[in-house]
């Protein structure tokens, strides 16, 4: 019979046999596991910031969906039958009144947005940023927000959002001089996922 120490050596010995690119690759298999699946990446296509973060969640393979400011078709034609069968984790980065509603909708659902950011025109030309969320990620959005990529860049920072319970946090940022950028009106950036109960 195999002794537990004999069986540590076996596969400590095995893990250093593995080339490095296999190490690495398993590794990464560990951390995506860590991380909030999106199932789709909702944006507005009325602003120039929302399209820039929907092409960079599209670049990296998750689905996106274009709405002019009326979230409704999304809800019925697809959003409701989701949720229906599995509460999937859904992203955005939308006005005010998208976010709202899907949010009340996730409600029934035990889901809750676990991600906000809000991006607002300030003085100055710059872009005002707020984050609420986990810690990381809210720190993690406070740097991809120095320059006017800022959307783009965002859509990185929520598709590691992280999955579980996690320490909260609330930040603040600034992009300068990002005329160009500046949205009209406040936009939001979210993540609405299923909350692990205690």
């Amino acid at each position: 019979m195999t002794s537990r120490r004999e069986f540590l050596k076996v596969g400590l010995t095995a893990s250093a046999l593995l080339p490095v690119g296999a190490r690495a690759s398993f590794v990464g298999v560990e951390t995506r596991a860590s991380v909030v699946p999106l199932d789709k990446v909702l944006y507005d296509s009325r602003f120039a910031a929302s399209v820039a973060f929907a092409r960079r969640a599209a670049a990296r393979g998750i689905a996106v969906h274009a709405m002019t400011g009326d979230m409704t078709p999304f809800w019925y034609d697809d959003l409701y039958h989701r949720w229906r069968q599995e509460p999937i984790a859904i992203a955005g980065l939308t006005a005010h009144g998208a976010l709202f509603c899907l949010e009340r909708l996730a409600w029934e659902q035990r889901m809750r947005v676990v991600y906000r950011g809000e991006h607002a025109a300030a003085a100055g030309g710059c872009i005002a940023h707020r984050f609420e969320g986990p810690a990381q990620l809210a720190a993690a959005a406070v740097a991809a927000t120095v320059d006017d990529g800022w959307a783009s860049a965002l859509a990185d920072v929520v598709a590691e959002c992280p999955r579980g319970r996690q320490e909260a946090g609330i930040a603040h940022s600034s992009t300068m001089r990002a005329d160009a950028a500046a949205p009209p009106s406040p936009l939001f950036s979210w993540v609405i996922a299923p909350v692990p109960r205690a």
